[in-house]
Order: structure tokens, then sequence, then C-alpha cells
């Protein structure tokens, strides 16, 4: 994603998704547009039961990794027919901009896909409320089937109860680490700042043409993503500042973050020569290619700790471990922030909410999330999910999979997408890095922009 940047990895996605779920043939996206599957009514004289089409749209995962699950999901029940568009590639942007205005002019619409962050307010009035349906959908215990902390970020999203089911969280960023170089530099995995300082060292004691670190510094919103990772080892102040409880960042807590981020250039974790010339795919290509030690992005790369996933993706590396970022500071703990994502709502004047909320509860709580989840897009919000476990074929895969659920089941702040901001105080972080502003200065400048109101929280 920019944010989305998750779906890039769509090739190893659905590589994987093939194996898991015996896959039907691909099929091409279509942005703005639907793939219609056909309405058969059945009269209510020839006792058939009448076969309804959902009208779904969303932005992701692509067509070709909904389409064997949505496949299944027909087969299992003849009656309904998923009519799928994918909004704008991918891309969140247009389907931002397109699903809230086809909501306002009636578009025929049955269920539709939900960032998180910004955009629940904007469409809330048009989304039906779900506890009644899901009462009858899942039973009287529904909500006890998913995540408590899945479940109060999804209240917090709209007003007057859940609009909106969530197939699986997402964390801000973590560090991947290639263990053949660790093993090779004979140093340990880095879960302390000290252990990332004695790779940067080893690096540079054998005169290895290698990074450190990757990371894709020159676009702006990643800057952001590791500020605020770092801001959460250290305090809550996010939470304060996303939830307008007095958290200002030009307050001391992220002043600070800004500082510990400057360090780990200062210290040679990071180069200011190479980071910044890094964008998103440069950056991992360094990482799969063996010319970086370690790799920091979000949780949506996890499936690169799937050695099927590497193989066919021919990723000559034969362990990746993903942990935490360490804390840069002595009173820091390693952590993550997380968030619901991916949202699914019924459309309030949809002619089928029966049909819609049982299409949601395949891909909130059935076979459908499991087919998801496998594939490493989110960490599913199911009460007792589990992954394939012939998928973690060595003990860094398994442990690196279990960091991956506790760090998004237990993050120290929420994740909002605000992509517009977050580009803005991503440029004042890398004028801050590269031209040695101060970070009083520079924290300054990041809230006198967001002071300005043209952003949301």
């Amino acid at each position: 994603m920019r944010k989305n940047k998750k779906w890039l990895i769509g090739t190893s996605a659905l590589l994987l998704l093939s194996s898991v779920l015996s896959a039907c043939g691909s099929e091409s996206e279509k942005p703005a547009a639907t793939q219609a599957q056909g309405t058969v009514a059945a009269t209510s004289d020839s006792g058939k039961q009448e076969t309804v089409t959902l009208k779904f749209w969303t932005w992701s995962p692509s067509a070709e990794v909904y389409k064997p699950i949505i496949d299944k999901f027909q087969a299992a029940n003849p009656n309904i027919k998923i009519d799928l568009s994918i909004v704008g590639g991918n891309n969140s942007s247009p389907y931002q901009t397109k699903m809230p205005l086809a909501l306002t002019t009636g578009e025929d619409l049955d269920i539709v896909g939900i960032q998180t962050g910004g955009m629940p307010k904007q469409i809330e009035d048009y989304l039906l409320p779900l506890d009644d349906i899901m009462k009858q959908t899942i039973g009287a215990d529904w909500l006890s089937k998913f995540s408590p902390i899945s479940i109060k970020q999804l209240a917090s999203q709209t007003s007057g109860g859940i609009k909106f089911l969530s197939m699986g969280s997402v964390g801000s960023m973590v560090m991947y680490y290639n263990k053949d170089i660790l093993d090779q530099l004979g140093v340990s995995v880095p879960k302390t700042y000290d252990d990332l300082k004695n790779i940067s060292k080893a690096i540079k004691d054998k005169n290895l043409d290698i990074l450190p670190v990757a990371l894709n510094a020159k676009d702006a919103w990643t800057d952001d993503e590791v500020v605020l990772t770092i801001a959460g080892q250290q305090s809550d102040i996010y939470n304060k500042f996303h939830y307008n409880q007095g958290g200002k960042l030009n307050g001391p807590e992220y002043t600070q973050a800004l500082s510990s981020f400057k360090k780990m250039f200062d210290d040679g974790v990071l180069s200011k020569k190479d980071v910044f010339d890094l964008d998103y795919d440069r950056s991992k290509t360094l990482f799969t290619t063996g010319k970086a030690a370690t790799f920091i992005q979000g949780t949506w790369e996890a499936n690169m700790i799937a050695e099927k996933v590497r193989k066919d993706n021919k990723i000559n590396i034969k362990d990746v471990g993903l942990v935490a970022i360490p804390a840069i500071e002595s009173n820091g703990k390693a952590s993550i922030r997380s968030f619901v994502d991916m949202g699914l709502g019924i459309v309030k004047n949809s002619k089928h909410p029966k049909e819609a909320a049982k299409f949601i509860q395949y891909l909130t709580l059935g076979e459908g999330n499991d087919a998801l989840n496998n594939q490493f897009l989110f960490t599913s919000n199911k009460v007792g999910s589990k992954i394939d476990e012939t998928l973690l074929t060595s003990p860094t895969a398994k442990e690196s999979y279990q960091t991956l659920v506790n760090l998004v089941s237990q993050p120290t702040a929420d994740r909002n997408n605000n992509s517009k901001f977050s580009d803005v105080a991503g440029a004042e972080i890398q004028k801050f890095i590269l031209n040695g502003l101060d970070a009083k200065a520079a924290a300054q400048n990041i809230q006198k922009e967001f002071d300005t109101g043209k952003y949301p929280n």
C-alpha cells in the first residue's frame, strides 16, 4: 500500500493461495467494473429457492485472490452469487472517492469494503448496524467469536454500534532478518538495539557490500511509520494524539522518537547515503537478493517467512525471520502499532442483507478467512484462528509467526491510515535527518501542519 504496498506482494500471495485452495484459473482485475455472475430467479411455484446476486465493491485484495474463495462460497451456497468489483486496482485512493459517491447516489450495492481510519465516519449513515443481523446469522454470542481488541477498535470507528466487520489486523513496521547472513556474520537475531549495532559493526569490520538495514526512507510515509513505531516503544503518545486526548506531536514523547530515529543514523545502523535513495520495491529487492541483513516494513510482508513463498518467488534465502524493531532507548519496549483492516459492511438499502451477512461471516469467521489468513495478508481476528502449520517449515518461521501474532494482538497503539498527513509528516522527518534540523523544531513544524485542520485524525 503505500500503506497498500502490502498487496504488491500479491504474486507471492497468489502462488501461496494456489496451494491452499486449489485455485481455479486467474481473472483480471477490472477497476470500476463488475464481473457479472448473473441472477437466476426461480418462481415461488417451483419450490426452488430464489437465487440472488450480491454486488460487492472493494479495493483489495485482487480479483485473482478473491476468485477461488468466492467460487468455494458459491459452490457451498448455490443460491448466492457474488458480483465482485475491485475499484482502483488495490490503490485505495480511487476507491475512497468512488465508493462513498456511489452510496450517496443510490448505487445498487450490497457489500462494501471499508478501509479503516478516515472512511467509516464518512459513510456510516449508509451502512446497516450489524448487531441484529449477526445475531441471526452467527448467534447471540457473535461478538465473542472475534478478538476483544478487534471489537473494541471496530466499535470506535462508527457511532450507533458496529457497522462493519474486519477480516483481520495489520501492524506497522517490523524487522525482517536474513538468518543466513546473520549466521555468516556470527551475530544474534536483532532483539536489542545493541544486537542491531553489532550487525552494522560486523558488516563494517568484514568490509561487506551489504546494508545492515534496508529501509525505503525515500518514501515519506515510511519515515512517518517508523517514527510512530519508535514513539510506541516509549509512550502512548500516538493514541493520545489520535483520539484527541491531549497528545501533541510537538510534545516531549514524539520529539524523543524523532531523536531516537536520528540515533539510528548517528550510530551507523542506517545510512543516509543509502536508504534515502531507496523506494519500497528497491529496498525489498536488496533484502530478497541478499544485499541487506535486515529489512524494515509492515506486517503485510510477513509471507516471506514461509519457505514456499520464497521458493515460488525465487528468493534464495534459506531462512527469513521477523522481530519487532528493537527498542532504541533503554527504557523502551519493542512493539508495534496495529489495527483492524479490510472491513466489510452491508449497505443499508441492500435487498439481500441476510445473504450479505452470510458472505461476511464466511470471510471473517469461515473458510474464506482461513484462506486469506494462510496468505499472511493479515492476522485473523477470529478467536482460535490458526495458520496452516505446513507453511512454517523451520524453527525460525514458527517462532516468527508467533511473534507476529503476539505483536499484532498486543499493540502499544492503534494504527490509523492517514495517508495525506503521513506524507507531510514524513517529508518533515526527511528534512530533519538530512538537513540536521533540531528535533524540537521538526516536531513543532509537524504539529503546526496538523493544526491547519486539513487532515483527518
